[in-house]
């Protein structure tokens, strides 16, 4: 009868003890919430050009897969004619802006894109184009000035643009 008391007492004391790890564990683990890009966001620490240190600021907004990709719609309406490092110049309301589309590893590379929800989930049979969830754009004018940087000149004028390009792309 003791030595059922003891196991039992040891059975308990362990299991208390795996109960107490476990417990300890998942509670040192940080949650991870994930943000919905309603329309677009800006986020520093993009590309980097010529004579400025940091990086230039990205509107980012979350892809379609039903459209066709997005680089090969900014191609086709500019006449890049290429789908790979797609970059392109524009006359905006008088001033002349270039604006560099970011690939799925440039997003990843500069950005954390975990921390935004996809909320345009499509099975493979819907998907028309590419199955990236986010876009990234930056401009830059004539001396390579970030156009969306809050203090440039020209941040209303590229925002409004950009705005344009995304909705004329999402009513395709």
């Amino acid at each position: 009868m003791e030595r059922s008391n003891k196991i039992k007492g040891l059975f308990f004391k362990q299991a208390l003890l795996v109960f107490m790890a476990a417990m300890l564990l998942t509670s040192c683990g940080t949650t991870r919430h994930s943000v919905e890009i309603d329309d677009y966001v800006l986020m520093e620490g993009g590309k980097k050009v010529l004579g400025k240190e940091e990086g230039l600021t990205a509107f980012v907004f979350e892809n379609n897969p039903r459209k066709i990709p997005f680089v090969q719609f900014v191609a086709d309406k500019y006449e890049v004619g290429k789908y790979v490092d797609v970059s392109y110049w524009v006359n905006v309301e008088g001033h002349r802006l270039k604006v560099l589309v970011y690939d799925y590893d440039e997003l990843q590379k500069y950005f954390d894109m975990g921390q935004f929800m996809v909320t345009k989930q499509e099975n493979d049979v819907n998907v028309v184009g590419s199955k990236e969830h986010f876009i990234g754009l930056s401009v830059i004018n004539n001396a390579n000035e970030d156009c969306l940087q809050p203090n440039s000149l020209f941040h209303q004028v590229a925002i409004n643009y950009l705005t344009k390009l995304k909705e004329e792309y999402n009513n395709l």
